[in-house]
């Protein structure tokens, strides 16, 4: 299997199992090692196995980043503040992270921020403009979004008299 490191019978089957977690979807290295610590594989073992794993192409922290990028702002609708948090969170090399982020097309972005400030605004039960714009920029906040880019976005879709 490996040029470097003999593997054993027990880390073939824990090998087997992890390319089985890895091709059903993306994965990074930390939920790799989590899942193979969970099945009983030793720390060292686990390592070894994760590069394993990165050698043959079953795990590419670049590419999960891409699709991670992709799906929380999709799906969740997370702004970029808290996809860098949560691939921090995965221990992921900042400069990974930092690249995915800048290949977030800034249209679909936009979109999706506004989208979501959209639906956000009906169900507020606000009457003062300032108390209810203070409610869309912490809800807009939470999810992840820039502090410029929710102004902007307010801006186009408050009334007036609520800018």
């Amino acid at each position: 299997m490996s040029d470097k490191i003999k593997f054993t019978d027990a880390d073939k089957a824990f090998i087997s199992k992890a390319e089985q977690y890895c091709a059903t979807a993306e994965q990074c290295r930390t939920s790799v090692m989590e899942k193979l610590l969970t099945w009983g594989a030793e720390r060292d073992q686990a390592v070894n196995i994760v590069e394993y794993l990165v050698d043959n192409d079953f795990i590419d922290e670049s590419r999960y980043c891409r699709i991670y990028c992709e799906s929380k702002l999709h799906l969740q609708k997370w702004g970029r503040i808290k996809i860098n948090y949560m691939l921090r969170n995965k221990r992921i090399d900042n400069k990974i992270i930092n690249k995915a982020l800048q290949q977030i097309d800034e249209q679909q972005y936009s979109d999706t921020l506004r989208q979501l400030a959209e639906s956000k605004i009906h169900t507020l039960n606000e009457n003062d403009p300032r108390k209810r714009r203070a409610k869309l920029i912490s809800f807009l906040a939470s999810h992840g979004f820039e502090q410029s880019e929710i102004y902007n976005t307010l801006q186009q879709i408050l009334p007036e008299n609520e800018d």
